[in-house]
Formats: C-alpha cells, structure tokens, sequence
C-alpha cells in the first residue's frame, strides 16, 4: 500500500512553477534573520548572518538547526516482513528496538519492531521512497507512508548538546547510557518526540510538525541561556567537514 500522495515533493506545478518546500517555522526562521537557499526543492537555512558566531556556537556550546527538510519514510508491516525489508535495503542484519542504523547516508530507526523510519537527506527522499515500495510491494500488508510533513526535525550539535536536552526531558543521555546511534521515542519538553544520536555531539529531535515553533521557541532559549544559539546548515556542515565531534 503506497500513500504517495502525502509526499512533498509529489506538489504539482502552478501555473507552471513548482512550489518550493518550506519549513512549517519558515516565519519564525526569518525573524531570526536566516538567510535561505534552496536544496533538492527545499528552501533551506544557510545562517542567520554571522557564521562565525554560529560556528563557534556548534564548536564550543550548542547550535540549534531546523532540519525539516529532512525525509521520513515510515515502513510498517509485521516485525519479520519490516526487519527482511531493512536488511535487503541496509545490506545489515536483523534490526534491533533502540538502536539507528546509517547506511549510505540514510538513518533506519526502528520506532517498534514493526515501525521503521527511515530518515534522508532530501536529495534522496524520493529515491528510498522508490526503494521501500518497491521492497514492501513484493510482500503482503506492508505499506509506506511518508511522514516528512507530519514530523519537524532540529539538530543540536555542540559539546552542551546533552545540557540543552537536559532542561526539557528526562532521558540519560550521558554516553555510557545513550551511545552514538542510540534512538529512542522520549517526551520533550512534555511533547512526543524521537532523539537520535548521530555522533559524539550531534542529535536529532523529531517531533510532530505542529510542535515546531513551541519546540524551537524551547530550545533556541535553552541554548542561549548556554551560550549557544539558533544556526544554519553552512556551521553543521563545516563542523562535521573537520570532524570535530559531529558527524553525519
């Protein structure tokens, strides 16, 4: 079962010109003074006028970056069918409840045993979307649905990463108790949520779409009481490019 309708970038053309993809906080960002480009139809937060400040920010306290670009494809189906479907895709084994998987680039992040998201960079989305239905086509009762809208995504990188996260939730994330590669489904700042940790200091906060401004308001304010504060894409990925501590 395909609900192919619910992707983004399935819009059709308006009087000729397709319609760029934005973040639901697309006015918030600007208030901020974000400066945009545009990536794979996404219109994207390069900085907020000051790179150096928001390189410093992911090196030494906290960024805070909207990532809602980001693809999330859920694949649900009975546990063996999605676990089956997962390693034909990942080239990996069995898949296991709290732990991610990044293969070429895309994270598989098993939300239940018969609940897989897979989470990409928009480039791809379409492509793992292709891949999925085409796997779950060949089995019974598997379906795809694509939750990029439903779900916003921030990224928090920087050594007060933990700290920030610290302030809205309970969850332990020292590194003896969450590893790189860890997932979890976890309230914060008492809203439903999903952290996964991509690197030594980098997470990803998923969240339902229409939390994302209360969900950015909370941690923009977390990290600036941190020293930190709200950066683009162009600081992840110089930071990520030297490999001081963030990794993709």
């Amino acid at each position: 079962m395909s609900f192919e309708f619910l992707a983004p970038d399935a819009a059709r053309p308006v009087d000729g010109t397709v319609p760029v993809l934005r973040s639901p906080i697309e006015w918030a960002l600007r208030d901020r003074g974000a400066n945009f480009t545009d990536r794979a139809g996404w219109r994207v937060v390069t900085d907020y006028g000051n790179h150096a400040a928001e390189l410093a920010a992911c090196r030494e306290s906290v960024g805070v970056a909207d990532l809602s670009y980001l693809g999330k494809l859920e694949l649900q189906a009975e546990p063996g069918i999605v676990s089956s479907i997962v390693a034909e895709l990942t080239g990996g084994g069995a898949i296991s409840l709290g732990n991610g998987r990044l293969h070429e680039e895309v994270w598989w992040c098993p939300m239940t045993m018969g609940r897989v998201l897979a989470l990409s960079p928009p480039e791809r989305t379409a492509e793992v979307r292709d891949l999925l239905e085409a796997a779950s086509s060949a089995v019974s009762f598997a379906s795809v649905v694509d939750m990029t809208s439903a779900y916003g995504s921030n990224a928090l990188a920087g050594p007060l990463s933990r700290e920030t996260f610290a302030r809205t939730m309970a969850l332990d994330l020292r590194p003896n108790h969450f590893e790189v590669r860890d997932f979890a489904p976890v309230s914060v700042a008492r809203t439903p949520g999903m952290v996964l940790r991509q690197g030594p200091d980098l997470y990803l906060h998923l969240f339902g779409a229409g939390f994302a401004d209360y969900i950015w308001t909370v941690f923009v304010d977390a990290a600036e009481h941190l020293g930190g504060r709200a950066v683009g894409t162009a600081a992840l990925d110089a930071v990520a490019s030297t490999g001081e501590g963030v990794h993709a």
